[in-house]
């Protein structure tokens, strides 16, 4: 009996150790491998991701790196073509952000428009935004 139990111990303590759950805070849908392995398995079932979950997936990619201020950035994409617009501080950041949208998975073509503005420090929002 106690033999059965222990191996019914063993047994459910390697199903919960297989299982990943999401980083303290976040729901699952909202981590970023969760969202890459969306990107993964539409790719692997030969189906591209719809232009919203893209886009969605490429915002929270620009939202993540602290380095950049997402909020005055807009993203467009179409079929995997990304345009981005908005502004930026300098030409590093232009630059890291069109090699983070680049490294989405999906992300066919990255059409980079942002603008350098010294005065992006300021805190004003991106054109069109309020």
């Amino acid at each position: 009996m106690r033999l059965s139990l222990l191996c019914l111990a063993v047994a459910v303590g390697l199903c919960a150790c297989g299982r990943e759950e999401p980083a303290t805070g976040q729901p699952a849908s909202q981590t970023p491998i969760d969202e890459t392995r969306q990107v993964e398995k539409a790719a692997d079932a030969g189906r591209p991701l719809s232009d919203g979950s893209l886009t969605q997936i490429v915002r929270s990619a620009l939202e993540s790196d602290s380095g950049l201020d997402a909020r005055r950035i807009d993203v467009e994409n179409r079929n995997g073509s990304v345009e981005l617009h908005g502004s930026v501080e300098s030409d590093e950041q232009r630059e890291k952000a069109a090699r983070i949208v680049h490294a989405v998975g999906g992300v066919r073509n990255v059409v980079n428009n942002l603008t350098v503005d010294s005065s992006a420090a300021s805190g004003a929002t991106a054109p069109g935004k309020e």
